[in-house]
C-alpha cells in the first residue's frame, strides 16, 4: 500500500506541474547500424544509459542500469555476483548479443555473456538496440544488441577515486586516471567490490528443481577485481590505432550444486581505422574474450576455459551526401575446454555483409543483408529492412521487418550425462525468426515520447523439457507494446516507460498457449531527478507484473514494486558525497523461483574528481 501511494503521488505531483520543456538528444551518437548516428537519425528502437545516468542512479550492476528500460526483463538468481539473464522483447536469455567496444563479448557455454561480472565501474555509456540485429551482428542477435563501451579519456589528465561501503559489510573503491586531446586519448581505471551478500536460497530448497534443492542457510558472498584500459592515436596519415581491454576476476558463492566459483572474465582487442579518401573509410577489428571459471562443490563441474576470437573488416562508403554504403566481413573461433569432456567443444564460423542507409526527402531507409556460413549448422542468410518519415516537425512513423537465428550453445548440444541422465540433444536445430515492428515518435507540450508495437515469431525455440532436456519447440509468437516518455518539469528530469508482452508457446504439447518462462508480462518504471544547488535527489520506482518459472507455468512468481532513493552533496569542486537507499519498502519479491533477492539497503560512497 505504502509503494502505491508514493507511485501515485509522484505521478500526481508531476501531472499537475505547469513548467514544461524536454531535453534535446539530438548529439547522442548510437551504433545501432554499425555506423555513427545520432538519436534522430536511427531507425531502430534504441535506449542509451549515460556515464551521468549511472552516477545520478548510483547504479551498481549493468543488469541494475538497464533494468526498467522498454522490453527488459532481467533474472537474478541470488545476489550479486550470482546468474543474471536477460529476456529482452521476450526473447530468450541467449537471444541478446552483448558488445564491448564493438566487438562480441565472450559467452559462458550457454552461448551468453556473464552480465553479472561485467564492472560497471568501468562503463561509459550502454547502448541497447530492441529488434532483430543478425544480419549486422550474426547468430544470437533475435531479441536485439546490447552494446557497452568503456571510458574513454579526454581533456587534461585527470585522476579520479571513489571509496563505499554498506549494507551486508558491501565495500567498493575504484581509482583510474584519463585524459586525451584531438589526436590521443587514454584511460586506465581499476576497481574492487567486496560483499557478505545475503543467503541466496530462500528455504524452499526441499521441492525439487525450485531453487538450489539444499538447507544452506549462509551468507553467500562475492568478490571482484577488475581493471580497464583503453588507449588510442589519430596519426597524421589518417589512421587511428585504439587498444583496449576489460578485466575482472574474483569468486562467487552458492547454494546447492556446487558453492563457490572462481572466475575470471576477460575481453581486449585492436580497433584500425583508415580514411582512404574523404569517401571511403575502413575499419578493422581484432579480439579475444576469455571466461574461465572452476566450480567447486560436492556435484560441480569446472569449466576451465572459454575462448572467442573474433576478426572483422568494414568498409564504409559515402556514396554522396544521402547515400552511405557498408561492406563487411566477420569470423568468428570459439572453443570450450573443460574438466567433463563434450564430444565436441569447438566451431568457427564465417560472414559477409552488406547494408545501405539512405535517406530522399522526409524519408530515411536502411537496407542489410547477411550471409553467414556457421561450421555444424551451414549457411543462414538474414536481413533487415526499415523505413522512416516525418509527419510533421513534431511527428516521425516507422516501420520494419527483420529476420534472425540463433545456433544452439555447445552446452545444449555436448553436455555430458548427469548421473545417467541426459542433460543435452545434439539433433537441436538453429532457432530461426521475423520480426515486425511499427513505431510513433514525436515530441508534443514540451514532452519527448514514442510508441512501439511488434511481433516476432520463432521458429525451432530452444526450451527445457519436463526433463531438464532442450528441446526444439515449433514455434513461439510473442506481441509487445513499449511506450516511452521524457519531459522536465519545475526543473525535475523525469522519465518512464510501460511495456507489456504476450511471449505465447506455440508448440502443441501440452504446454501450448502458456508464457514462456521467467518473462514478466508487464513492466513500469518511473524515474525522476532534481538538483537544489550542491544537493541532488534521484528516484526510481519499478513494477513487474507476474511471471512463470517454467514451462507448464505451473510456477507463477508473483509481481512486485521497488523503490529505489539516491541523494547527493557536492562538499567542494572535487568531492562528492553519495548515499542510496535501496528497495525502500523492502519489498519481497523473486525474479527465478526459490531464490532470494534483496531487501532494503544503503550504500554511502565518496567520489573524487578535480573539476576542469
Amino acid at each position: 500500500m505504502k509503494k502505491t501511494i508514493l507511485a501515485a503521488s509522484i505521478t500526481a505531483a508531476l501531472s499537475l506541474t505547469q513548467s514544461i520543456a524536454f531535453a534535446d538528444s539530438s548529439d547522442m551518437v548510437v551504433t545501432a547500424t554499425r555506423t555513427a548516428q545520432t538519436m534522430d537519425e536511427t531507425l531502430a528502437s534504441v535506449s542509451v544509459v549515460t556515464k551521468e545516468d549511472i552516477e545520478k542512479y548510483q547504479y551498481k550492476t549493468v543488469a541494475e542500469a538497464i533494468n526498467g528500460l522498454p522490453g527488459v526483463t532481467i533474472s537474478n538468481s541470488g545476489g550479486l555476483g550470482k546468474q543474471t539473464s536477460v529476456f529482452l522483447r521476450g526473447t530468450e536469455s541467449n537471444h541478446t548479443q552483448i558488445l564491448l567496444n564493438g566487438v562480441k563479448l565472450a559467452t559462458n557455454s550457454f552461448g551468453a555473456p556473464q552480465l553479472e561480472h561485467i564492472p560497471l565501474n568501468q562503463i561509459e555509456r550502454i547502448e541497447l538496440v530492441r529488434g532483430p540485429q543478425s544480419s549486422l551482428y550474426g547468430s544470437g542477435s533475435i531479441g536485439g544488441t546490447i552494446q557497452i563501451f568503456t571510458k574513454k579519456g579526454s581533456g587534461k589528465l585527470t585522476p579520479h577515486f571513489s571509496v563505499g561501503f554498506g549494507t551486508h559489510d558491501t565495500k567498493e573503491t575504484t581509482f583510474g586516471i584519463s585524459g586525451g586531446d584531438t589526436s590521443t586519448w587514454y584511460s586506465l581505471s581499476g576497481g574492487y567490490t567486496e560483499t557478505n551478500g545475503f543467503n541466496s536460497c530462500d528455504g524452499r530448497s526441499g521441492v525439487l528443481f525450485i531453487g538450489c534443492f539444499a538447507t544452506e542457510p549462509d551468507s553467500d558472498a562475492y568478490r571482484n577485481a577488475n581493471a580497464s584500459i583503453r588507449v588510442g592515436h589519430r596519426f597524421a596519415n589518417n589512421i587511428e590505432l585504439e587498444f583496449f581491454s576489460l578485466y575482472s576476476e574474483g569468486e562467487s558463492e552458492f547454494d546447492g550444486f556446487f558453492n563457490t566459483t572462481d572466475f575470471l572474465q576477460h575481453t581486449f582487442g585492436t580497433n584500425v581505422r583508415f580514411d582512404v579518401t574523404d569517401t571511403w573509410s575502413i575499419k578493422s577489428t581484432l579480439s579475444q574474450g576469455r571466461i574461465e571459471s572452476d566450480n567447486k562443490g560436492a556435484f560441480a563441474t569446472s569449466f576451465a576455459d572459454n575462448q572467442q576470437d573474433h576478426f572483422s573488416i568494414q568498409n564504409d562508403i559515402q556514396l554522396n551526401e544521402q547515400h552511405l554504403l557498408t561492406i563487411g566481413y566477420d569470423y568468428e573461433d570459439d572453443k570450450i575446454s573443460e574438466s567433463a569432456g563434450f564430444t565436441e567443444a569447438k566451431r568457427h564460423s564465417n560472414a559477409v555483409f552488406t547494408q545501405l542507409l539512405g535517406e530522399f526527402g522526409e524519408n530515411r531507409y536502411q537496407l542489410a543483408l547477411r550471409g553467414e556460413d556457421d561450421e555444424q549448422f551451414g549457411s543462414h542468410t538474414t536481413g533487415n529492412i526499415a523505413w522512416g518519415t516525418d509527419l510533421s516537425d513534431t511527428l516521425r512513423i516507422t516501420a520494419s521487418f527483420g529476420t534472425a537465428f540463433a545456433a544452439p550453445s555447445l552446452i545444449d548440444l555436448y553436455n555430458p550425462p548427469f548421473f545417467g541422465f541426459a542433460t543435452s540433444n545434439a539433433d537441436l536445430d538453429p532457432e530461426r525468426s521475423k520480426s515486425y515492428e511499427l513505431g510513433l515518435s514525436g515530441q508534443h507540450i514540451g514532452i519527448n515520447w514514442s510508441a512501439n508495437i511488434y511481433r516476432t515469431t520463432i521458429k525451432d525455440l530452444i526450451a527445457l523439457d519436463a526433463s531438464f532436456v532442450p528441446q526444439n519447440i515449433s514455434e513461439a509468437v510473442i506481441k509487445g507494446l513499449e511506450l516511452e516518455a521524457k519531459t522536465k518539469l519545475a526543473g525535475i528530469n523525469v522519465d518512464g516507460q510501460f511495456s507489456w508482452i504476450d511471449p505465447e508457446n506455440r508448440s502443441g504439447g501440452p504446454n501450448d498457449g502458456n508464457v514462456l518462462a521467467r518473462r514478466a508480462e508487464q513492466t513500469f518504471a518511473l524515474n525522476a531527478n532534481k538538483s537544489f544547488g550542491d544537493f541532488s535527489l534521484a528516484s526510481k520506482v519499478f513494477v513487474s507484473g507476474r511471471r512463470f518459472d517454467n514451462a507448464a507455468n505451473t510456477r507463477r512468481i508473483a509481481g512486485f514494486t521497488t523503490v529505489d532513493i539516491v541523494g547527493a552533496y557536492k562538499i567542494n569542486n572535487d568531492l562528492t558525497a553519495q548515499v542510496k537507499v535501496a528497495n525502500l519498502f523492502n519489498e519481497e519479491y523473486e525474479t527465478v523461483s526459490g531464490f532470494n533477492t534483496d531487501g532494503t539497503n544503503v550504500f554511502f560512497s565518496i567520489h573524487y574528481q578535480p573539476a576542469n
